[in-house]
């Protein structure tokens, strides 16, 4: 006796996959109300520290490292923002936003400590910290675009039912095209 598979209809009427489905969409409707939660907070952070600098612009003594420190704050602010909008459109977290948000959190705080103040060992590793980082954020996609370019290729090789009816419905329609296209003298 032949064994009965089990189709997607069948699937669809098993009573915890319904339950699974539920909590699912409950689960990612309660993320998406603490990320825009989050996003609430930043934003007010946002113009919290933009008061803060233009104080410190107009107030009787400028300090410099004060208003680097600052702006690079809001820099780390716009990167996090930046990086729950694209979990809010995507329900992902992009890896290089961190790597790039990370990058600017260490050249904050090295720039708020002073590279002259630090020893020797730590500007090493903050060198070989960023270093890594910014060797990540250039060649961490290089295996994506491999696997698109593999893809690809194994499109272009081996057509499926699908390609090969564009391809002949191309073929057709510029055949009619050429066929009705008269040229006016």
């Amino acid at each position: 006796m032949g064994q009965r598979t089990v189709t997607m209809d069948d699937r669809e009427h098993i009573p915890h996959t319904e339950i699974h489905r539920l909590s699912r969409r409950f689960l990612e409707a309660a993320q998406d109300i603490l990320v825009v939660a989050l996003v609430i907070v930043l934003f007010g952070l946002m113009i919290r520290t933009l008061l803060i600098l233009i104080d410190h612009l107009f107030g009787p003594s400028l300090d410099f490292r004060v208003v680097i420190a600052e702006v690079l704050f809001m820099l780390v602010m716009v990167e996090l923002m930046r990086l729950l909008i694209v979990y809010l459109e995507e329900h992902r977290v992009a890896v290089d936003f961190m790597v790039e948000l990370g990058i600017v959190a260490t050249l904050r705080e090295v720039v708020l400590r002073g590279v002259v103040e630090l020893g020797w060992a730590q500007v090493l590793a903050i060198s070989a910290f960023l270093l890594t980082l910014g060797a990540l954020l250039r060649f961490g996609t290089l295996r994506a675009q491999l696997q698109a370019r593999q893809a690809r290729w194994l499109r272009a090789e081996r057509p499926g039912p699908d390609q090969a009816a564009r391809e002949a419905g191309e073929r057709v329609r510029t055949a009619t095209a050429r066929s009705e296209w008269t040229p006016e003298d």
